[in-house]
């Protein structure tokens, strides 16, 4: 009963807490976590290099799901840069940042994360994710920043 009082005490997290919920849940490998911050209706989209051009590429919860399936304790790790927060009272918020994705400990690409939340009953919650896929030099600004 304590417990569900100061759980109702507490106040809910903002829209960064939420990204990095979902980040740490990556690289936890704990699938729930990182889900517990997506809405029903969340999205995926990556925009990847594709010869001299570029591809637009749409995920499926299913898909990301399946992969998060197969996940290691440190498989994923997304380091984000500092982050430019947008957030309005009426309950809509965006998170962009440049970030540096590791594989099992290896760089593996970089680009720009933009996450769209909306504060729904349960809290912020991610509707959708975008991301790029860029190593050309100017598009992509990696960054380097340790662990959180």
């Amino acid at each position: 009963m304590i417990a569900a009082l100061i759980a109702l005490a507490a106040p809910a997290a903002g829209p960064t807490a939420v990204v990095h919920q979902l980040l740490d849940g990556w690289r936890e490998a704990n699938s729930a976590k990182a889900k517990a911050t997506w809405a029903p209706q969340f999205r995926l989209f990556t925009l990847r290099k594709e010869g001299k051009g570029k591809r637009l590429d749409e995920d499926t919860q299913e898909n990301l799901s399946k992969s998060m399936a197969n996940l290691k304790p440190g498989s994923w790790d997304i380091r984000l840069g500092k982050a430019v927060v947008q957030q309005d009272p009426t309950g809509i918020a965006t998170v962009w940042a440049p970030y540096t994705f590791y594989m099992s400990g290896r760089k593996s690409h970089c680009g720009i994360e933009s996450f769209t939340l909306y504060r729904l009953n349960q809290g912020w919650k991610i509707v959708q994710f975008a991301d790029t896929h860029l190593w050309n030099g100017t598009e992509a600004r990696c960054i380097d920043r340790p662990r959180r």
